[in-house]
């Protein structure tokens, strides 16, 4: 296996960070994973998936999105010197269009034809966004590891509204970068902005609303090629009020109603982030791909 870091600019400038791992023979299949919310690249644990695919001729490009971490700067793809703050506290929903594009272009170049989307918790979202926005023909199927209704994560933690209220407020008085007074459930800073993008109902992020069984999801319903979707028995709890993660791929599936395949699997005893699973959710990527 050989590994590469990758520098690739998106079409705003922004200069993102990969790691690329290949078979020591040249190929032209590969997995691009998309990390969560606050995520990144270097911490989300994919070694396992990484060596799997690899020794089974498929190549694996963990990126990382203008989203990673809490708060970072950015350096421009320009002439001179020059950079942006962003990371998931200032981040908009709608430029993870951008991110993804930016690597499949780049995959594309180094000669990979069969790409496959795999997202974790918000990169479901994203990875099914960018696919209903683009119908990107470069994608051949998409992967969803623990999908998360991130509308209802918000009203969860904020029941009665009283930091949606605030952030529109700061909004209005044109503080839409203000950071948050408490944090975000618990461990995550967020902006004003921020907030009301990803915690409001009919937001571009609002894709996989499992809160309401019987409401459309156009992104979901946009999707016409394979999917695989898979849960863990401990997923916790503010990720999905259903509380049952078949209830949960259930409805998704269900959602999901233009694919020529929908496959899902249960992994027991493991958690939203398959810390001590990574070996077993390697090998279900690889047999599913592999199909």
């Amino acid at each position: 296996m050989k590994t590469t870091f990758v520098r690739q600019a998106t079409e705003d400038k922004l200069l993102l960070q990969a790691l690329l791992y290949e078979p020591d023979e040249k190929i032209d299949k590969l997995v691009l994973f998309v990390h969560g919310m606050s995520g990144n690249m270097y911490e989300n644990k994919t070694d396992a998936i990484s060596k799997t695919l690899t020794k089974n001729a498929w190549a694996f490009l963990a990126i990382n999105t203008r989203g990673h971490d809490f708060i970072f700067d950015v350096m421009l793809d320009k002439e001179k010197e020059e950079s942006k703050k962003t990371g998931q506290t200032f981040e908009k929903f709608e430029d993870c269009i951008k991110d993804i594009k930016a690597f499949v272009d780049f995959a594309e170049k180094e000669g990979f034809s069969e790409i496959v989307l795999l997202g974790h918790s918000l990169g479901c979202s994203k990875v099914a966004y960018y696919y209903y926005k683009t119908h990107d023909k470069r994608i051949k199927k998409i992967i969803f590891a623990s999908q998360a209704d991130m509308v209802g994560f918000r009203e969860q933690w904020d029941k009665d509204g009283k930091w949606i209220e605030w952030a529109k407020k700061k909004i209005q008085e044109r503080k839409g970068k203000e950071i948050l007074p408490e944090l975000y459930e618990g461990w995550s800073y967020i902006s004003a902005a921020t907030l009301v993008d990803f915690g409001t109902r009919g937001n571009p992020i609002d894709v996989f609303n499992t809160h309401s069984p019987k409401a459309p999801s156009k992104a979901l319903e946009s999707i016409d090629i394979p999917v695989f979707a898979f849960m863990g028995t401990n997923m916790d709890s503010w990720i999905d009020k259903v509380g049952d993660p078949r209830k949960s791929l259930e409805i998704v599936k269900r959602k999901t109603k233009n694919v020529p395949i929908f496959d899902t699997a249960i992994i027991n005893g493991a958690t939203h982030n398959y810390f001590g699973h990574e070996q077993e959710v390697a090998d279900l990527i690889l047999e599913w791909i592999s199909k």
